[in-house]
């Protein structure tokens, strides 16, 4: 296939009709990818004769961003609830800190969060917490190494008694001066 045979075929795509049709097909996919994407206002706490109750997602990500303040280990927290049917399941993505152990603050987490989600909140249908580390900040690190450009320096203490008996040093002789 000739270049001249190539932009023939491809000129036929600039027709009004294709361009309309591809425009609409990529703003009915954007429209998809942001339906699909779109986390719950609410979640259903549980449902009584009056109707139900339910669970704005502002107070779960509070409820779950308090939890995390209260490890030591653990920083910015993230929260991607997933509703299938009448059960609801977490994503909670955070970030250990230096000296954090990922298995015990899974623990822990996960199970304050079910605790708290399903005595505070009420949520009777409650699925999956799953955690992920996102990131790993390290703490700073100390070098066994010493470099010329910064000498050790060590300090002496002084006993203050030992300065106020200075009486029994011997004085400095005293230079002649020769005019």
């Amino acid at each position: 296939m000739t270049f001249d045979e190539l932009s023939n075929a491809l000129g036929h795509l600039s027709q009004p009709e294709f361009l309309y049709v591809g425009g609409a097909a990529l703003v009915l996919a954007f429209i998809l990818v942001l339906l699909v994407r779109r986390q719950p206002k609410n979640v259903v706490a549980y449902t009584t004769d009056n109707g139900r109750v339910m669970v704005s997602r502002h107070a779960i990500v509070e409820l779950v961003q308090t939890s995390c303040e209260q490890l030591q280990d653990v920083s910015k927290p993230q929260v991607k609830i997933l509703v299938k049917g009448a059960t609801a399941h977490f994503e909670v993505r955070i970030k250990l800190l230096s000296g954090g152990r990922l298995r015990t603050v899974e623990e822990t987490l996960q199970a304050h969060l079910r605790k708290a989600l399903t005595e505070n909140l009420g949520i009777e249908n409650l699925g999956q917490i799953n955690i992920v580390a996102t990131g790993f900040k390290s703490g700073r690190i100390e070098s066994s190494i010493q470099t010329k450009a910064e000498p050790k320096v060590e300090t002496v203490d002084l006993d203050p008694e030992a300065i106020e008996d200075s009486t029994d040093l011997e004085p400095e002789p005293e230079i002649e001066k020769k005019a």
